[in-house]
């Protein structure tokens, strides 16, 4: 973020911290806007809130790293050549202009946001007196969870996979405020940041986190609205969050190990029921396992934008107009499957298309307007990956597929059935929310099943990877 740096400094707190404007407004002044912001413990929370607004942005996790960009690269949507926005990059175009802007967005928001997290935490030292220890050490392992969540999401898609090369020189590390240039470092090295990151938090919200003593976390009604601890960076997720980048590094063990963690706890994040998918309520995002995700409150228009079937042939995003691909490649032929039942609809057109972030219901419920980013379908698929006793492998597979409505795989599956059986279920599951690309990179698979054409297609290992920005290496 070079020669960004100096510009990323002064807009630190106008750019994310929105609840905070009015300052801004009043008092141009850096330092007299900082000294005010956290002169008061609502100034703290107003500032901690501003990294969960900006998350839920369109240009970070509210589309572009979840249902747009990251499912356009993993091939789930038949992208029409007239499809300005996003056909060059289905194409993995990424030295045409779209992309890359799109990939300078990405870069130059996750390098903010980390920018901010770095203040954050430089502020709660400087102003430690405003808050109790609880609060700050809350504080604190929030913002530690989010920064290496930001450093593990541009390692994903800015290097190797971890397996094929964490040597070469790729990203910047910056874990202060500072004016000058980091020099650039290999993934191993922020692999390690990240994980101290994220052992760092969990010690911190081990005592400081209220989910730790909450018999449940996720909610559905509007009563408790997105005030729940699954919308904030809590324990749980940073757990969730070790599990996921111990398989990118390869360390099934310690994957497995913080998976476990989140499994003997799932009565904090209880299974989807059909009662929640039928009761009005909406809840096509499977709220109640969400283990942290975020609102985004055009979530609604980007679907009317995007995924609408009322949209024209060019501009729709949407599997190939057969349904074959989801109907018998994706789903299996399972109509009953609840991800299938719920949140693919033919509606206005012949074939089905994509309902998951479209209001439903009473908008005020908080399984509307989120996307969320980790639930515990995830653990068990990681879970049945990483298990070595073969038959609870398969029962953390079988777990998941019973409660998705579908039958249980055989408990003698083995090697190469249940490797493609993981991956079957990663399709299912992570649709609109962007993590089957990262499966596929980090599995360094090389063919895939393209939604536009129901077919086979290659995928190499420069698509997995996205060059790093112009704005980034002229000048250094």
């Amino acid at each position: 973020m070079n020669k960004n740096l100096n510009y990323y400094l002064l807009v630190l707190l106008a750019l994310t911290f929105t609840s905070c404007k009015k300052w801004l407004d009043v008092k141009p002044e850096d330092k007299f806007i900082e000294n005010q912001l956290y002169s008061t413990p609502q100034g703290f929370a107003d500032a901690n809130n501003g990294f969960y607004i900006n998350n839920g942005d369109n240009k970070l996790y509210g589309a572009t790293l979840s249902c747009t960009t990251m499912d356009i690269l993993a091939q789930l949507y038949l992208v029409s050549s007239g499809n300005a926005s996003h056909y060059q990059m289905s194409t993995y175009g990424y030295s045409q202009d779209r992309p890359k802007a799109t990939i300078d967005g990405i870069w130059t928001n996750l390098y903010l946001s980390i920018a901010n997290a770095n203040k954050f935490l430089e502020s709660l030292d400087t102003y430690e007196s405003v808050l109790d220890v609880k609060t700050r050490n809350l504080y604190r392992g929030e913002t530690l969870g989010l920064r290496a969540m930001y450093y593990f999401d541009l390692m994903r898609m800015f290097t190797k996979s971890y397996s094929a090369d964490s040597l070469s020189e790729v990203l910047p590390y910056y874990d202060k405020i500072t004016y000058e240039f980091s020099e650039y470092k290999p993934s191993n090295y922020v692999m390690q940041k990240v994980l101290q990151d994220l052992k760092n938090a969990e010690e911190l919200l081990q005592g400081s986190d209220p989910a730790m003593t909450q018999s449940r976390i996720s909610r559905l009604s509007n009563t408790y609205g997105r005030d729940t601890r699954n919308y904030k960076m809590n324990y749980y997720a940073v757990k969730a969050l070790q599990a996921r980048v111990n398989m990118w590094k390869g360390d099934k063990a310690a994957a497995l190990k913080a998976a476990k963690v989140l499994i003997e706890n799932q009565s904090k994040f209880p299974w989807t029921t059909l009662s929640d998918l039928t009761l009005g309520i909406g809840n096509k995002i499977f709220g109640t396992e969400m283990i942290y995700g975020v609102e985004n409150t055009k979530l609604n228009d980007l679907h009317t934008s995007s995924f609408s079937a009322a949209l024209f042939d060019s501009d729709i995003l949407a599997p190939n107009t057969s349904g074959t691909f989801i109907n018998a490649t994706v789903f299996e032929g399972y109509a009953t499957d609840y991800r299938n039942q719920y949140i693919w609809k033919v509606n206005g057109r012949p074939y089905p298309t994509f309902f998951k972030y479209q209001d439903v219901g009473n908008t005020s419920f908080n399984t509307n307007r989120t996307v969320p980013l980790i639930r515990m379908g995830e653990m068990y698929l990681i879970a049945a990956e990483c298990e070595p006793d073969n038959t609870l492998a398969v029962d953390y597979l079988n777990t998941l597929r019973l409660k998705r409505n579908i039958p249980a795989l055989p408990t003698g599956t083995t090697g190469q059935a249940l490797t493609t059986a993981i991956m079957k279920e990663y399709r299912k599951e992570f649709y609109g929310e962007g993590q089957l690309f990262f499966y596929y990179k980090r599995t360094q698979t090389s063919s895939i099943i393209s939604a536009g054409t129901n077919a086979a297609m290659t995928i190499t290992a420069a698509n997995f990877t996205f060059p790093v920005p112009l704005s980034e290496t002229t000048p250094r």
